[in-house]
């Protein structure tokens, strides 16, 4: 990434408008802020670059409008339709269709002001016929004209898989997949094997020369894409924990619970939740897949005089608790509030240990409130940043309601 890096910025200062817009794009913002030279949202500049840059500062525009995540000035989005539409009415047009960059530059920009006026609909449907009737099968960078073209009417050309033989094809998949992926909801992402041999070879092969910006920038941000997927299959984020929990609701679907006894005339099984240790050992088998020896399983804290106190779960890598609260009736929501803020000063005695917690509420009264969750999350989450989520999951269905338990 070092080499990478020198041959990105080494390479930033001559390359042409519509190769820098691009490069500025697709590249992580942590590698853009790095780099002095690159302005990516400067719109006063690019606007001036308009009267006299022809196509690569159209392009260069287009790539800046498109990835603004703020409101667009109108004289930049004005600007750029303009000179777009000058080019359109002159020969210099062809340049657009033989410059891969620059038709997806043209479309991205396009795209993110397609609802301002008539003007950019006939623009837009220009860019798509040159991209269907002048199809380039041929380059590494072939990928982004059908993309451009999906940007502008949602066709689903991208549906077929690209050609990725080379490092430089697959690199660039994962590249605009990332930058956008609404357009590649059709087609499936490359698989595991073509994603492990890719980062091999961006490991291994010879870094693109100097002066070849774009491929250095595919290689940059494929290779930061990679890495990313790496560390969090490694360290799994908070937000998967939080996911995780949530999703264990969907997984009671096939609950099971038995009405009759079975071919044997055994008993019929049935799978009673009745009590937290319950909830406990249903979410040792929802956590221990992803997190195995990290997953920590009711351990004594250090405690103060003839306390001791005991978490449920916690996930040491992430030094994250994960605290299990069971519900019988509507009484219990003030009593969870005061449990779990009792919980924190002793949980986090040795924050080296466990910094965070999410609390796991399990809801099996026989009248579900759910208009009281929010009301419980917002207290706790409120009541100190060290509580990541409350996340509520109910009896299924299946299962009598504790009255009718014999």
């Amino acid at each position: 990434m070092r080499e990478l890096r020198g041959v990105f910025r080494l390479s930033f200062g001559d390359a042409g408008l519509q190769s820098r817009g691009f490069a500025t794009r697709i590249v992580p913002p942590e590698e853009i802020c790095a780099t002095k030279e690159l302005t990516p949202h400067d719109f006063d500049s690019r606007v001036s670059a308009l009267a006299y840059g022809g196509v690569p500062a159209v392009a260069a525009m287009g790539f800046a409008l498109g990835g603004c995540a703020s409101e667009i000035p109108k004289e930049a989005a004005s600007a750029f339709v303009q000179a777009l539409s000058r080019l359109r009415g002159r020969s210099s047009a062809d340049h657009v269709s033989d410059d891969d960059i620059a038709v997806l530059g043209v479309a991205d920009g396009l795209s993110r002001i397609r609802d301002a006026n008539d003007q950019v609909a006939e623009l837009g449907a220009w860019v798509i016929s040159l991209v269907d009737t002048e199809p380039h099968g041929d380059l590494w960078s072939a990928r982004m004209r059908p993309l451009a073209a999906d940007l502008l009417d949602d066709r689903g050309r991208l549906r077929s898989n690209p050609d990725t033989e080379g490092c430089d094809p697959l690199a660039l998949e994962i590249c605009l997949r990332r930058v956008w992926p609404s357009a590649f909801r059709r087609v499936g992402p490359p698989d595991d094997g073509q994603r492990r041999a890719l980062m091999a070879d961006l490991l291994s092969s010879d870094v693109p020369m100097p002066g070849e910006l774009d491929r250095a920038a595919v290689w940059l941000a494929a290779l930061w894409a990679l890495v990313g997927e790496a560390a969090g299959a490694l360290v799994p984020p908070i937000d998967d924990v939080v996911r995780a929990l949530r999703a264990t609701q969907g997984g009671l679907k096939r609950w099971v619970w038995e009405q009759k006894r079975g071919r044997r005339n055994t008993m019929p099984a049935r799978w009673l939740i009745d009590d937290e240790p319950h909830v406990q050992a249903l979410l040792w088998a929802a956590l221990y897949p992803m997190f195995g020896a990290e997953l920590r399983d009711e351990q004594y804290l250090p405690g103060y005089g003839q306390l001791q106190p005991r978490y449920d779960f916690g996930i040491a890598n992430l030094k994250v608790i994960v605290e299990v609260k069971f519900l019988r009736e509507k009484a219990d929501f003030r009593r969870v509030e005061e449990e779990v803020g009792a919980d924190l000063g002793i949980y986090f005695s040795d924050p080296e240990r466990f910094d965070r917690i999410i609390t796991y509420v399990y809801d099996d009264c026989d009248v579900h409130q759910p208009e009281l969750y929010d009301g419980l999350r917002n207290a706790l989450v409120q009541r100190d940043s060290r509580i990541v989520d409350v996340v509520f999951v109910r009896r299924p269905s299946m299962i009598p309601g504790r009255r009718e338990r014999n």
